[in-house]
């Protein structure tokens, strides 16, 4: 789309004409909006009034004049979305607004879309048009100008019109222009996402409330502290997003700050919200039925005026930032997220500090999981689990997060049961379901309030060992249930049907280690356990907590990101080396959650999770693997390194139902691309490509394989050499250090070099940058110096283009990095010649490639130590010809690798890398004879590697 349309032509034509009348005060939004905005984006492909009749969550474009906040603001005029994604926000003026100029527009659109984290929205009253990059934080002191991108008048749209339709035309949205235009307009300097900058606002209230709280109310303990500052910032962020989205009355939080006693006034709020809501946030007093006990301490702290008066002002237009009715819920969660690694720590003279929790220090930090990954697992777990069934059957599914931090997984299970339950009831003569469904003001279908509970209610259950990731995710989950309501909505409810809004997820969202069960104290005299051992440990019986659940086989969906390497304790250790099969090789706490998981999932249930990608193939995992293969594993998803946010780890999502696998049972396994935009892409079967649809196979340590054909030829191998590579070299990986403890000299006989280059297939390329000592200051250092002196082999953690392994030998004395191994000869009677060109040969890069997980990964695929000493390695005996043969070609080819280095002519050049090729040929065919490979078997080999 480039040339101008006619429509657009005559739009402009028409303006031009009544210019004056248009400018004129009189020519109103409404006006503009019809007669204009709505034909020039119809001609940029958008479904305006939809004419397609799709339902509210798959409308092209969303118009919210309607829905108010307070007396000044609104919500933006069109949401332009892509399957119910939303893409940009475009907020419309009277052609007598001056745009160019006027700061008070720009701001009102760059907060709107700051807040939904949308990286491009519009400004426009059709006589002018202006694009903002909207991941800039808006500051109402900002000119105009300040992070406009684009900016035309009408008189320009003729001319600039492809400019335009490349951007903001629904086909340029979907080829992928308007997010390559993002990418490319993305301003480094001052930009402040949403997330980050709410997650900081809210880290200095818990760190001003947690000093001002201590100092006021010395009697409280540490544990109490962290809850009353906690429960205290949530519950005026739930009632500020209530006063955004129309539930409550604008400006009552900002009101309370208009005198003294500031607290105990919104204590006042408080006990109202329980009224309305009955949620376990506002919980106060006594009542039947209700599983926790009410909070009696919040009712009596002391915050002093100042405190407060700071942080409820601080949310309020013009000075807020946030727009929090359109602020998407998994920013919230992610925001939480990052919030709970953090903990208030009491000193001895009862001062707050607040500092990491000691897991979260061991981890690294914090990792939320992306909401397209959440999409994922949902849709193959809860989406799966609901096909063909009705609402009545599908009130009898159950879905579980065990480690749901701050809830993003039931979020997205949640919202995905509302879609379900709203579109069925749509297509089930919706007219005649008054209780589950009713007509919005623009006639669209909407669940009813009870019916958002019920589902809740009946299908949403967590559990989470931090008391206030618990409370988190009921926050998330009730913010949940509240969308779309308004203030009129929430009275009905209570008139009505007698109840209030919310429901208390006490019975469902639970504080508990998911690991370990009450047994843990079996043999021990409690008398003799500290209390805040007995908080920390805090154990979970699954048969008591959710007895109904337990009763009928367990949940039918487990899903959730279980935390990496987290910390544990000697008694803990001992209990899950009795508790646990897979704990006794692997000593991580996730592989835990995948057995845990296994078992809490019905005979029929579907288990899904993402976790680190090692367990597909390491030794260690051995256990763990043979329980999962015990079950039928449908989908193996690799992932990138870079899912986490300033995290890079190895990850996967699986997907296994509990019935055992079939005799032809099949595994696809996809890699994720690694040129897409992530976050832009919801995983999908055309989003990703299939590596192999392969039939499930096993190799003597039940490797998750990806080739049944490099097995089949690894096993003929096996059979053929009875060594290892572990029987002939060991190895071990380059030092991490920081490298301000590099010298410029070599300042003690500890001192080597470091060795900065690459390291290539039989040649080096050598850079060094200083000298580092041995001792100390290396972190993960190998325990004798010998892997960086003598003759050796390098080997380079990364696997080339060509899928070939890179490695070359060296004398010299320096120390390597992380990405590269060193290979020292076991075997006084194999020269290391010998060794380099079975390492380098293509016969062991496809036997590694092919059947080695961490191989595969398009970012980063890599070489590991244990799966490199796994491969069978050439017996050599009556061969003693072939391995001269090998030796000498293997020198002549490091000679004339490096005599390329050296060479002046192109000429010249490559009739030496025409030598080098044949030679590297007759290495590998070599190395195919050593091996005993047939004709055939050579095939399969060169036909895979070529």
């Amino acid at each position: 789309m480039t040339g101008c349309p006619p429509k657009i032509k005559e739009l402009i034509e028409r303006f031009r004409l009544h210019l004056d009348q248009y400018k004129s005060g009189a020519y109103n939004e409404t006006q503009v909006r019809r007669e204009f905005i709505d034909p020039m984006f119809k001609e940029l492909g958008w479904d305006i009034d939809n004419e397609n009749g799709n339902a509210e969550a798959y409308k092209d474009v969303i118009h919210e004049d309607a829905i108010k906040i307070g007396a000044a603001t609104k919500a933006p005029d069109y949401c332009f979305r892509i399957g119910g994604h939303r893409k940009f926000f475009l907020e419309a003026k009277k052609p007598s607004v001056y745009i160019k100029e006027d700061a008070a527009p720009a701001f009102q659109v760059r907060r709107y879309a700051w807040s939904a984290k949308l990286p491009l929205s519009i400004l426009t009253d059709f006589e002018e048009f202006a694009v903002y990059d909207c991941r800039m934080k808006p500051d109402k002191a900002d000119k105009a100008s300040v992070a406009r991108v684009m900016y035309f008048t009408f008189e320009e749209y003729e001319a600039k019109w492809g400019e335009i339709a490349s951007v903001f035309s629904k086909d340029a949205i979907l080829k992928g222009s308007f997010d390559r235009y993002a990418e490319s307009t993305k301003r480094k300097k001052g930009t402040a996402e949403v997330d980050n900058a709410f997650l900081a606002e809210i880290e200095k209230w818990r760190d001003t409330l947690a000093k001002n709280i201590a100092l006021r109310n010395p009697a409280l303990s540490q544990r109490d502290l962290n809850y009353a500052v906690q429960t205290t910032i949530d519950r005026i962020i739930f009632l500020r997003i209530c006063e955004d989205r129309g539930i409550e009355i604008y400006g009552r939080l900002l009101g309370q700050t208009n005198g003294v006693n500031i607290y105990p006034r919104l204590l006042t709020l408080f006990y109202e919200a329980d009224d309305k809501y009955n949620s376990g946030l506002f919980h106060f007093k006594e009542e039947r039925g209700r599983p926790e006990s009410p909070d009696t301490l919040s009712t009596s702290l002391k915050i002093d005026d100042q405190v407060l008066k700071d942080i409820l002002a601080s949310l309020y237009y013009p000075d807020c930032p946030y727009e929090f009715s359109v602020l998407p819920a998994d920013i919230l969660g992610q925001v939480y997220e990052q919030f709970l690694g953090k903990v208030i720590r009491l000193t001895a003279g009862h001062r707050a500090v607040v500092e990491d929790k000691p897991e979260v220090k061991k981890a690294g930090g914090v990792y939320y999981t992306p909401t397209y990954i959440v999409d994922y697992i949902v849709k193959n777990t809860v989406g799966k689990l609901l096909e063909g069934k009705s609402p009545k059957q599908a009130a009898k599914l159950t879905i579980l997060d065990p480690a749901c931090g701050s809830g993003s997984f039931l979020l997205g299970a949640y919202q995905y049961l509302l879609d379900w339950h709203r579109d069925w009831y749509v297509a089930h003569d919706p007219a005649s379901r008054k209780k589950e469904v009713y007509r919005a003001a623009k006639g669209e279908w909407r669940l009813t309030i009870q019916e958002r509970k019920r589902i809740l209610l009946n299908n949403i259950y967590g559990v989470d060992i931090d008391s206030q990731a618990v409370e988190t995710t009921k926050l998330s989950l009730l913010l949940k249930v509240l969308e779309q309501e308004t203030e009129e909505t929430v009275k009905q409810t209570l008139k009505l049907f007698h109840e209030r809004a919310l429901p208390d997820l006490a019975a469902n969202i639970k504080c508990g280690n998911s690991l370990i069960g009450p047994d843990f104290y079996n043999g021990q005299q409690m008398s003799l356990l500290d209390d805040e051992e007995r908080y920390r440990i805090n154990v979970f019986d699954w048969n008591a907590e959710f007895p109904a659940v337990m009763k009928g086989g367990g949940f039918d969906a487990v899903i959730g990101n279980p935390p990496y390497g987290a910390y544990f304790g000697d008694k803990e250790e001992l209990y899950f080396k009795n508790k646990f099969a897979a704990f006794s090789e692997i000593k991580d706490v996730y592989t835990l959650f995948i057995e845990r998981g296994i078992k809490l999932i019905t005979h029929v249930g579907i288990l899904s999770m993402i976790v680190p990608s090692a367990c597909t193939g390491g030794p260690s995992y051995l256990r763990l693997r043979k329980i999962m293969l015990d079950h039928a594993i449908s989908v193996i998803v690799m992932l990138p390194f870079d899912v986490f946010k300033d995290a890079y780890i190895d990850t996967l999502i699986f997907i296994l139902e509990k019935q055992n696998p079939r005799p032809n049972h099949f595994v696809r396994t996809f890699v994720f691309p690694k040129k897409e935009r992530l976050e832009n892409i919801h995983l999908g079967e055309s989003d990703y490509s299939l590596v192999k649809q392969m039939e499930w196979d096993k190799i003597e340590n039940n490797k998750f394989v990806l080739n049944p054909r490099a097995i089949r030829l690894m096993r003929i191998i096996t059979n053929n050499t009875k060594l290892r590579f572990a029987d002939v070299v060991t190895m071990k990986r380059g030092v991490l250090f920081d490298k301000q403890d590099l010298t410029k000299s070599k300042e003690s006989k500890l001192h080597y070099r470091h060795f900065a280059g690459d390291v290539y297939r039989y040649h080096i390329n050598e850079k060094f940058e200083g000298w580092i000592e041995y001792g100390p200051k290396l972190k993960e250092k190998p325990k004798d110096a010998v892997w960086f002196d003598g003759h050796r082999i390098l080997l380079r953690r990364l696997i080339n283009r060509q899928q070939r392994m890179m490695a070359c030998m060296t004398s010299k004395s320096y120390i390597t990095n992380k990405n590269l191994y060193s290979l020292l000869s076991r075997r006084d009677d194999i020269p290391l010649e010998i060794i380099l060109a079975v390492i380098n040969s293509r016969l062991v890069s496809y036997l590694y490639i092919e059947q080695v997980s961490q191989a595969v990964k398009d970012d980063f695929p890599q070489v590991t130590i244990a799966d490199v000493l796994a491969l069978p390695f050439p017996s050599f005996s009556g061969k003693s010809k072939a391995i001269a043969s090998l030796q000498r070609n293997v020198a002549h080819l490091i000679a004339m690798q490096s005599h390329l280095l050296e060479v002046n002519t192109p000429h010249e050049g490559k009739a030496l890398q025409r030598q080098i090729s044949v030679t590297d040929s007759q290495i590998d065919q070599l190395v195919y004879e050593l091996y005993g490979l047939t004709d055939e078997e050579i095939k399969i080999v060169e036909g895979a590697t070529r």
